[in-house]
């Protein structure tokens, strides 16, 4: 009776939603490692958060398209890719109101815009933002931007990486 509950398709479901969900706050776990820079306030501690685990969802994304055999048996291909779309835009905001948040409170933080004088950190996490964002841009309007689905594929695949 246990083996047969240990395969049952509710089961394995749960078992990997849970997968899912450690593997998204594991950052979070992560940081409680390490004591925080002192004289951070609840917002810029939230925004830090909110920027790891919208980077753990990013990451998520590869692992919910790989095609895994597992996975696929136990929702189905049209609900992860789904899950996928919605997870996509759920690290996507969180992506996005990470500075903002950084910005209102401290708005000396600007100055991270400024691309030729801003360090090469916060170039790259421009550049990675401008290309996360075209990327849910033609996502999104894929289909009115008359963009053809195996060029749309072929980006799509590039700017995952």
């Amino acid at each position: 009776m246990r083996n047969l509950l240990m395969h049952s398709p509710i089961v394995v479901a749960l078992c990997w939603i849970i997968t899912f969900l450690f593997f998204t706050v594991l950052p979070l776990f992560v940081l409680l490692i390490y004591p925080p820079p002192a004289g951070r306030g609840f917002w810029v501690e939230f925004s830090v958060a909110l920027g790891f685990i919208g980077l753990a969802l990013m990451a998520l994304q590869f692992a919910l398209t790989a095609r895994v055999n597992r996975i696929e048996a136990s929702y189905g291909i049209d609900l992860i890719l789904s899950f996928h779309r919605y997870t996509s835009f759920v690290a996507f905001v969180m992506v996005l109101v990470h500075p903002l948040i950084l910005f209102w409170v401290q708005p000396d933080t600007i100055q991270l815009l400024n691309f030729p004088e801003a360090p090469w950190r916060a170039r790259m996490a421009v550049l990675g933002t401008v290309a996360f964002i075209a990327l849910i841009v033609t996502t999104i309007w894929r289909k009115p931007l008359k963009i053809p689905y195996e060029p749309w594929r072929l980006s799509h695949s590039i700017c995952r990486c």
